[in-house]
């Protein structure tokens, strides 16, 4: 039977009920209220705020409760997720306001975060603080971080730009290198860098000119990322887009060194000399992948000349040393060759094109870590986790991307480009924490470190929240521990 709605009767109906009875039980907004209490921000911005002088303010809870909706749905900006939030009940159950109540106005948040919020780093405190629940209820394993660089389009545009000298930045651990440089060298002291020419852009002179292979060349910011194996953001870092992920490494470290991690998995981008000394030289593990050599094709390829430590020279295929010259700049010893020699060798047309018939053959002067890295590579295991790259950090920025509007920035200047970045991870810290704690309440393991033989796992206290199961059990390699796991279901704590 066909039936026909009455739009505008039903336009015109009263009804008696609260807001909290129009927003499902089940809503996300909901979920992410029962598993945080975001009293904390209180605290972080009291100072801020007179205690005895001036007019009310606006709640700041709600003021950052609402770009936390922005990043939820991937709204693409403030304006718009105002407009939203005025006519959508569990945007503004979320933020505490009643159906009557006045949303404010959309440069309003802007205001108050150049104002009160962005020299405190009130972002990266929550992120922080969000962080913080994870390991505390067990969630997160730190001992294989995978970190990683994404770029991220600058709100510039690309045909306003001067160009300008400026100073080289500095390399991972130059100081250091410049130590072993000299004493390579003995008494010759390395020259300072000179200056380079570069894009700035007029529009966002933070922001860097960035081009990776086909891609097109655009002004863009890098974001360097950390998670464990399951996931979870642990850090994060911003700097331009034309530095190179080694050189944006030491800021990001800084941040998961109190993690204590065992491993460090990266890509090719982190695969220098100086890294793999740092890691190494802390007893971290670093995880990275085969590089292709670099060379001129239908060429001897490098790994067809020996290098040879005692005698401090280089074999040729052809059993001739190459023997050292210099040590340059950048930390790479030169080996040549005889050219007198080398006129009558029959591999000269596939050795070198130099005019003047000589061989020159570089090593760095830490290319023992890098051969130590090459070993760790071909152990067991490490060829499987380095292919949860793809499972973690990567799906991590797929996301952001994808859902999260982190594949562009409507921002201007890297610290507002740091506090977008802490926002969508915290964000999404945040999603993974609601899916692993609504429900009815239980009972977890929190986790702390322990060492039984060559095995880590965790175990701490039993405490109560608010999910389904009854436990849960995060010991790392924990099929290894059948009976522990069984005298834990069977414990029931007293209520």
């Amino acid at each position: 039977m066909l039936h026909k709605e009455k739009p505008d009767y039903n336009r015109n109906q009263y009804g008696f009920y609260t807001l909290d009875q129009i927003v499902p039980d089940e809503h996300f907004l909901r979920q992410v209220e029962a598993v945080i209490d975001f009293d904390f921000i209180y605290d972080l911005v009291e100072d801020t705020y007179s205690s005895d002088n001036g007019r009310p303010s606006l709640d700041p809870v709600m003021l950052v409760k609402i770009p936390l909706i922005q990043c939820f749905y991937g709204i693409r900006s403030m304006r718009q997720t105002i407009k939203d939030i005025e006519v959508n009940t569990a945007y503004r159950w979320f933020l505490g306001l009643t159906l009557d109540n006045k949303v404010p106005h959309f440069t309003t948040y802007g205001k108050n975060y150049s104002r009160r919020f962005q020299e405190k780093g009130l972002i990266e405190s929550i992120f922080t603080h969000i962080l913080g629940l994870c390991i505390n209820t067990g969630l997160i394993d730190p001992m294989e971080i995978f970190i990683d660089g994404t770029h991220i389009k600058a709100a510039a545009n690309n045909r306003k730009f001067i160009n300008r000298e400026v100073e080289k930045q500095a390399k991972f651990m130059s100081e250091q290198l410049e130590i072993e440089i000299n004493r390579d060298r003995e008494k010759h002291g390395k020259k300072p860098l000179g200056p380079v020419a570069k894009k700035i852009s007029t529009t966002d002179p933070e922001s860097g000119w960035f081009h990776k292979g086909d891609h097109k060349e655009v002004f863009a910011y890098s974001a360097q990322v950390a998670c464990d194996k399951y996931g979870w953001a642990l850090a994060y870092s911003v700097e331009a887009g034309n530095i190179h992920d080694s050189q944006a490494f030491p800021a990001l470290f800084a941040k998961l060194e109190p993690l204590k991690p065992q491993f460090i998995i990266a890509d090719s981008g982190y695969n220098i000399p100086s890294i793999a000394k740092f890691l190494i030289d802390k007893e971290i593990t670093p995880v990275l992948p085969y590089t292709r050599p670099r060379g001129k094709k239908d060429l001897l390829r490098p790994k067809e000349f020996i290098y040879d430590e005692h005698f401090e020279c280089v074999i040729c295929p052809e059993h001739q040393a190459l023997t050292y010259r210099t040590t340059t700049r950048e930390g790479y010893r030169e080996y040549k060759s005889d050219p007198a020699i080398c006129a009558n060798c029959p591999l000269l047309s596939v050795c070198t094109t130099s005019k003047n018939r000589q061989k020159v053959v570089t090593r760095h002067i830490w290319k023992d870590y890098l051969e130590q890295c090459e070993d760790i590579r071909h152990q067991r295991g490490m060829k499987e986790l380095y292919q949860h790259r793809k499972e973690t950090i990567e799906r991590l920025f797929g996301t952001a991307k994808e859902y999260h509007n982190l594949r562009y920035t409507r921002e201007k200047g890297k610290s507002k480009m740091e506090d977008k970045v802490g926002l969508t991870l915290a964000c999404l810290n945040l999603k993974k924490r609601v899916k692993r704690m609504v429900g009815e309440p239980f009972y977890f393991v929190q986790m702390r470190w322990f060492k039984h033989g060559n095995r880590h796992f965790y175990l701490k206290t039993l405490k109560k929240t608010n999910t389904k199961s009854m436990f849960v059990f995060n010991l790392r390699q924990g099929n290894r521990f059948p009976c522990l796991f069984w005298l834990l279901l069977l414990f029931k704590p007293a209520k």
